[in-house]
């Protein structure tokens, strides 16, 4: 779609959008902003969502919504029409819950491997959230696995591997901070100034020495 036609939209409240199907061209729509700026922050991508037009309403997945990371505005959504019989793929969106107590221990830490793994699930059986319990991880090499997610609501099959770490307890790497290379020129200056006057004390006393064997001699 041509940037003016976009901007026109953009006036008009309006956001460019595609309709998939399998086995069909993909069409061209637009949906409200306001009410796609809803479902976003309802955390509804990839679920089911009604699609409704002037001449009816139909359940299609919200499979994916494009954000402008410089402005935070919705850019482009796509929806796709689903057979409500069969199961789909789809990415569901992984949070940890619980206590670790491991983040009251110091120098360990909870690190998240996956924030989202892919299910396969009935369209109206897909999770709207997987939680990793945390709560089991004290110790360094403890970890939670995608086999022990469990869904907020309806059912899923993980097509992720059931083995795969959501989660685990590190111990945080200190970095030691290197001297300055100016903070060691200015030592490295320092002591030579401190040779420099031994030097110049010596050189004294030795012509302090000569001066003294020359008035014997006199």
């Amino acid at each position: 779609m041509l940037g003016k036609k976009v901007k026109r939209l953009r006036r008009a409240g309006l956001i460019p959008a595609n309709l998939i199907e399998a086995g069909a061209p993909s069409r061209a729509i637009q949906v409200q902003e306001r009410d796609l700026a809803d479902l976003v922050r309802a955390g509804v991508t990839g679920q089911l969502v009604d699609l409704a037009t002037e001449e009816s309403s139909e359940p299609v997945l919200m499979d994916s919504v494009e954000i402008d990371s410089l402005s935070n505005r919705l850019v482009h959504a796509t929806f796709r029409k689903v057979d409500l019989t069969k199961t789909v793929n789809v990415m569901v969106q992984v949070a940890l819950v619980g206590h670790a107590p491991a983040s009251d221990v110091v120098d360990l830490v909870v690190l998240q491997n996956l924030s989202e793994i892919e299910v396969a699930a009935l369209p109206a059986d897909i999770p709207s959230g997987l939680e990793a319990d945390v709560s089991s991880l004290a110790n360094v090499g403890d970890e939670i696995f995608v086999g022990d997610l469990k869904a907020i609501d309806g059912s899923y099959e993980p097509l992720t591997h059931p083995e795969e770490s959501v989660a685990q307890v590190s111990v945080v790497r200190q970095v030691e901070e290197e001297e300055p290379e100016e903070a060691l020129d200015e030592e490295l200056l320092e002591q030579g100034v401190e040779s420099g006057d031994e030097a110049d004390v010596g050189a004294a006393g030795a012509a302090g020495e000569g001066a003294e064997e020359e008035s014997a001699q006199t």
